[in-house]
């Protein structure tokens, strides 16, 4: 399981959600990274990661149930998430520390958490970990709403475009 920021994790995820949201827009397929100050929950830097389009077994509906395809192993998620945090981590590491990460994952399908899913929060539990920076909460959004992997919380907006 994740490890959670208890000053992050005690806020609204339905407003930190909302705020990311603002800087980087939620798109099919797209995993979405964000630095945020542990004190507010503002979003210091956000970037994202467009995934490959689905493959042809996923257009044919030979895909797993409530996926969409956009999946990558587990080494490229860790790689792909490893340069994001590299540029966006703040370059001081004060304990207790001072920033948390969120991630959000963008897909079809329904709101319940699949394989795929969890490869994306195991590889930034990983990688988040030499940066020294806690996992604050991970989102995943779909055109049903979204879904907070550290709770029950769902709602249904944010959602992508249907």
């Amino acid at each position: 399981m994740t490890r959670t920021s208890r000053s992050v994790a005690q806020r609204d995820p339905g407003t930190l959600l909302r705020r990311i949201g603002r800087h980087v827009p939620f798109g099919r397929d797209r995993v979405v990274l964000a630095i945020i100050r542990l004190s507010r929950s503002y979003v210091d830097h956000a970037g994202w990661i467009d995934l490959p389009p689905p493959s042809p077994a996923a257009s044919s509906g030979r895909s797993p149930a409530g996926s969409s395809g956009g999946t990558i192993g587990a080494a490229e998620a860790r790689t792909s998430l490893r340069g994001m945090l590299a540029t966006m981590a703040p370059k001081e590491r004060p304990s207790p520390p001072t920033h948390a990460v969120v991630m959000v994952r963008c897909r079809r399908g329904r709101v319940v958490w699949l394989p795929t899913d969890d490869a994306w929060l195991h590889a930034l539990t990983d990688e988040s970990g030499l940066y020294g920076l806690p996992v604050a909460d991970v989102f995943l959004v779909t055109e049903h709403g979204w879904r907070c992997r550290s709770g029950t919380t769902a709602g249904q907006l944010p959602a992508l475009a249907a």
